[in-house]
């Protein structure tokens, strides 16, 4: 059996001839779950067939694509070279195949979506039943991310999420196209009793104030970081309810969606003093990317859905 070498420069001979799209998924895969087992569960093969391709895929360029390390797959240079080539490769057959559907007139396939938690200026659960209902050979893989907002934004900008919800102050980050959905304000929420209850606050009442902050990437982190910096940080946490309890047994203060703490008992809240702090609720994907056309009518009804909460 022929040895494999990493030596020979790739631009030897063409490297491309034999490539395979599955060798290319199977790399993608590997990267993202950095084991050959994950990678296969994700891509619903045999672990032989996922280790097979990307040793396949290497042989054809030339290179090493990963090192194997006690921590899982590593890349190496010429993996990170390869990541978004091959990235551009999977999005154009997709784009071939989506511009074949719609030309026979179906909107179908996979949808990889970035969720964020506790949405109520949006009935998800509606907007996903109707678009199954509209659409019955769409996917949606729904991915919530453990840093929110940040890692939903680095999904958009690594390919690894095609939308996401979005929410912050703001309609615009760079890079992303940004479609609105909803405009609420965040309130912050205290114990009955305590000398903030219910009335409108400023950032000097809110320093050296004992305060339940969110994890870092969270939108509401973000907003508590930049506008109220003296504020006494005693808790993180990764649940508004919870959040929410804590605060309603005068542990401390939190800043929420004013529809979350509507839907809460036993907390007082107000909004800031002066012009509210806005919360605005979108979908987005990134700017160089044309969603398909399955996404496009997912960023529809998601948009329908919440408009319809907003009248």
């Amino acid at each position: 059996m022929e040895a494999m070498s990493f030596d020979t420069p790739i631009y030897v001979r063409d490297r491309l001839s034999g490539m395979e799209i599955r060798q290319l998924e199977c790399f993608l895969a590997c990267h993202e779950q950095r084991s050959f087992t994950a990678a296969a569960r994700a891509l619903n093969l045999v672990q032989s067939a996922v280790s097979t391709s990307v040793a396949k895929l290497e042989r054809e360029l030339g290179a090493r694509l990963f090192d194997r390390t006690p921590g899982g797959l590593e890349l190496t240079e010429a993996g990170h070279a390869t990541l978004e080539p091959a990235r551009t490769m999977l999005r154009a057959r997709h784009d071939i195949v989506d511009g074949i559907e719609l030309a026979r007139g179906r909107i179908r396939g996979e949808v990889v979506v970035g969720n964020l938690m506790n949405l109520h200026t949006l009935d998800l659960a509606s907007a996903i039943a109707e678009i199954r209902q509209r659409y019955p050979e769409v996917t949606l893989q729904m991915r919530q991310s453990t840093t929110g907002m940040a890692g939903n934004i680095a999904g958009l900008r690594d390919g690894s999420l095609e939308i996401a919800l979005l929410a912050g102050m703001s309609t615009e980050i760079a890079g992303l196209t940004l479609h609105s959905i909803s405009a609420e304000s965040l309130v912050l929420c205290t114990a009955p009793d305590h000398p903030l209850a219910g009335r409108p606050f400023a950032a000097t009442d809110l320093a050296g104030v004992r305060f339940i902050d969110f994890a870092p990437g969270w939108g509401i982190r973000h907003i508590a970081d930049t506008l109220y910096p003296l504020r006494d940080p005693v808790i993180e946490v990764a649940d508004q309810v919870f959040a929410l309890e804590l605060a309603a047994k005068d542990f401390g203060v939190t800043l929420v969606q004013r529809s979350v703490a509507e839907r809460a008992s036993g907390i007082a809240f107000a909004e800031r003093a002066g012009t509210p702090i806005p919360w605005l609720t979108t979908v987005g994907h990134d700017a160089r990317r044309t969603p398909s056309n399955a996404a496009r009518m997912a960023i529809a009804i998601l948009r329908e859905h919440g408009s319809r909460l907003s009248r």
